[in-house]
């Protein structure tokens, strides 16, 4: 699994003349039925690393293909994050001008001198490890009916918000902990404590879940930032931790509830 990793954009004039084959990338912009045609051109620079680039693209009747160019030997997963990114972003801004929701899919990057050619999946290893041999529909019935009733309303919460941390790796802390504060509130209504205060609650939680404090503060100062709008970068080490951890609370308190 790797990171999605922010690229910052800035204004290039030039770009080396010994540039290497480019990447090309291919997607969709969905819904298809919302026709949606782009073209623009702009340089970027990796946030954590400083690696710079030049993303070429073109979005035709929402058929994506961006063109990248950069003399670094980059990480596909890497580069597709980045790349996602600065679509989205551009998406981001139709949607506000609009009134539109569009959705972005990279599916596919290829880059012949490097002999790459590959089609993206959707799965996070470091989770779909976890399910190996996982009965699904008995799984799915058992949480299924950990949902049904009042409080159930917090427990769709976090799995959205656990989905979106798989979906959105810029904002994975952020996902991550509002997933972890839902349970949260699960645990307060089950065992009478909504108008207790929360060190109450997180005890009570942390009791339940059988997770540490050190764990939730971990995941929280992961997600601090982003919850007060800074960017924010990462490792794919440090994300695969961060969603591991997560889910092992998730898990823990699952199984306890």
């Amino acid at each position: 699994m790797r990171s999605r990793c922010r690229a910052t954009i800035e204004d290039f004039s030039t770009l080396s003349a010994s540039i290497m084959e480019p990447y090309l990338f291919y997607g969709v912009v969905l819904p298809e039925r919302a026709q949606l045609s782009l073209q623009f051109t702009l340089g970027f620079s990796h946030l954590v690393s400083g690696v710079k680039g030049e993303a070429k693209v073109s979005i035709l009747f929402n058929q994506v293909a961006v063109r990248v160019e950069s003399e670094h030997d980059w990480d596909i997963f890497d580069l597709r994050n980045v790349v996602k990114n600065i679509v989205q972003n551009h998406l981001a801004m139709v949607g506000y001008l609009m009134g539109y929701a569009y959705e972005l899919e990279i599916t596919r990057v290829l880059n012949q001198g490097r002999e790459i050619d590959w089609v993206f999946g959707i799965d996070i290893p470091c989770l779909t490890e976890r399910s190996e041999g996982i009965n699904l529909q008995e799984s799915l019935m058992k949480l299924r009916d950990k949902t049904i009733g009042t409080n159930g309303v917090f427990l769709n919460r976090c799995f959205a918000d656990l989905v979106s941390s798989m979906k959105h790796a810029d904002d994975t802390g952020f996902y991550c902990y509002r997933a972890i504060e839902s349970l949260r509130h699960h645990c307060a209504a089950v065992h009478g404590l909504t108008d207790a205060g929360k060190p109450k609650q997180w005890e009570k939680f942390r009791e339940v879940s059988g997770c540490t404090e050190e764990t939730l503060r971990s995941i929280k100062s992961a997600a601090d930032p982003l919850r007060h709008g800074e960017a924010s970068g990462g490792t794919s080490e440090g994300r695969a931790k961060l969603l591991t951890d997560t889910w092992d609370v998730v898990d823990g308190y699952l199984n306890g509830v």
